[in-house]
């Protein structure tokens, strides 16, 4: 028997068909023979159909692309060439450019830096130098000012000056009146002497009158001071004081002092 793995399905279909033909044909002519023949048993062949597996179609090898000679294209490849010297120098002309604009950037950051400290270092200048010329106005008005007042109170103390000259010579004018009409009342006593001296202290009033009369300094004879008081009390009032301006009477006149010194005594 065959196995049905020795033939592939369309071979034993064939191998089957060709052996029944065979034994058609001999059956249908008569099979003769001369001598007995010992006829061999009939041998079945059995097929069997196999399915096989459809396999897939084997794939076709890549077609390997023929191998051409390569040429150089040296055209293209100094057109290549060129193309790269002018990106770079464009680079390089680029990078330059940069480099000089943060440059002039850089140098007109500085300058416009020192242009403003020059201006605040002016602007503080011209402040010091304002406040020096204000300082030297003041300075100026002060030893103006100190000038006027000391040439004012000069002129004050100078004008003060003659004011008590004046006043004390018109004072001097009445106390000589004074004295005169004290004296026209003096009665000297007997014991009067030669060196003798009193000072009376005379209280008036703006009208010229006498208010009071004390002794503030003896002559140690008591009649002799006695005798000045009496004069001044007889004398009463002096009515030229009433001229005097109230300044020069207040200065002189609110209290005088007369001295009774005879020096026409003979002893």
């Amino acid at each position: 028997m065959l196995s049905s793995q020795s033939f592939n399905l369309p071979f034993a279909i064939v191998v089957s068909l060709v052996i029944h033909s065979g034994l058609i044909f001999l059956v249908s002519k008569g099979w003769e023979a001369s001598v007995p023949v010992h006829k061999p048993p009939v041998r079945v062949v059995q097929a069997k159909l196999v399915q096989l597996k459809q396999t897939a179609p084997a794939q076709k090898a890549p077609r390997v692309a023929e191998k051409t000679p390569k040429v150089v294209d040296l055209t293209q490849k100094k057109r290549e060439a060129e193309a790269k010297a002018e990106r770079e120098r464009q680079a390089r002309l680029k990078a330059e450019r940069r480099k000089k604009e943060a440059e002039e950037r850089e140098l007109a950051e500085k300058k416009a830096a020192e242009r403003k400290a020059q201006q605040a270092a002016e602007e503080e200048a011209r402040k010091q130098q304002s406040l020096a010329e204000e300082l030297n106005r003041m300075e100026q008005e002060r030893i103006q000012k100190q000038l006027q007042q000391e040439v004012a109170a000069a002129e004050a103390a100078e004008k003060a000056a003659l004011a008590e000259q004046q006043a004390a010579e018109t004072a001097q004018s009445y106390v000589a009146v004074i004295a005169q009409r004290v004296e026209q009342f003096w009665s000297r006593p007997p014991s009067a002497r030669k060196g003798m001296k009193c000072e009376l202290l005379i209280q008036l009033v703006p009208t010229g009158r006498v208010v009071n009369v004390t002794v503030s300094s003896s002559s140690g004879n008591a009649a002799f001071d006695r005798s000045a008081e009496q004069a001044v009390l007889k004398a009463e009032q002096f009515r030229e004081l009433q001229n005097l301006p109230p300044e020069v009477f207040e200065q002189y006149f609110r209290q005088l002092k007369l001295v009774f010194n005879p020096t026409d005594l003979r002893l």
